[in-house]
């Protein structure tokens, strides 16, 4: 089954399915993801991952892309459990209502947050941000597309290739402003699992949390974070366990 935006992570056909949300699982980086996650998790569960595919191609309010993208999440019927990773757990928390939430090294998203992604891809380039940012994902994105093409371009890159770049740090801007416009306020989640390093927004201080002895990289991919996932769904918890609208 072709879900657009999800990924199928399990070969499991559970009634018991999970949906855990990152930007991507292209292997861009040396960072594990959910994929690497999903093999540390019951072997029942069916576990759907957030698609690059799914994130916003076009401009458009933050909060129209984020109902649009609840309405597409729709096609994945009820689910027991949502997971989300870094900037991810704004979006996970969004999807969850009622389903168990357990985070993995989340992160409040700010204006100042997309900026600084947007300066980071910008010296990617081997170029310089220039002035402080305008904290729109949008002016961002086409800021950085000016940059791209005109460093690329310097550099005998094909445009194609300029573009298809362009257009996945503007996905990425869009993602994060999403996760910004979702917000951390109000999340309830069952368990909080922290790398070595990772201090969690001061919201979520209270909820019950796990640290790992891992690097952030690595923390997907330990099987203890899988076990402590697991646990985390199956622990009693004041919301009624599978219910979403």
């Amino acid at each position: 089954m072709a879900i657009g935006g999800w990924r199928l992570l399990s070969s499991a056909s559970s009634a018991r399915t999970v949906v855990a949300v990152d930007f991507t699982l292209a292997k861009v980086r040396a960072q594990a993801n959910f994929g690497d996650l999903a093999r540390h998790l019951p072997e029942d569960w069916a576990v759907w991952g957030s698609d690059e595919t799914g994130w916003p191609a076009a401009p458009g309010d933050a909060h129209e892309h984020l109902a649009a993208w609840r309405e597409r999440t729709a096609a994945l019927g009820n689910f027991h459990a949502a997971l989300g990773f870094c900037a991810g757990a704004a979006l996970a928390g969004f999807l969850a209502r009622d389903a168990r939430l357990v985070l993995f090294d989340p992160v409040l998203v700010s204006t100042r947050t997309i900026a600084e992604h947007y300066a980071g891809a910008v010296r990617r380039l081997g170029a310089e941000p220039g002035s402080e940012p305008d904290d729109d994902a949008e002016a961002l994105a086409g800021r950085y597309a000016v940059a791209a093409r005109t460093a690329l371009g310097e550099q005998g890159v094909p445009d194609s290739i300029a573009a298809e770049l362009c257009g996945r740090v503007a996905a990425n801007l869009r993602y994060l402003d999403m996760a910004r416009a979702a917000g951390l306020d109000g999340l309830e989640p069952d368990l909080v699992v922290l790398s070595r390093d990772h201090e969690p927004p001061a919201t979520l201080a209270r909820f019950p949390r796990l640290r790992l002895d891992v690097p952030q990289e690595r923390l997907l991919a330990d099987p203890a974070a899988g076990r402590a996932a697991a646990a985390g769904c199956s622990a009693v918890s004041g919301r009624a366990a599978g219910a979403r609208p």
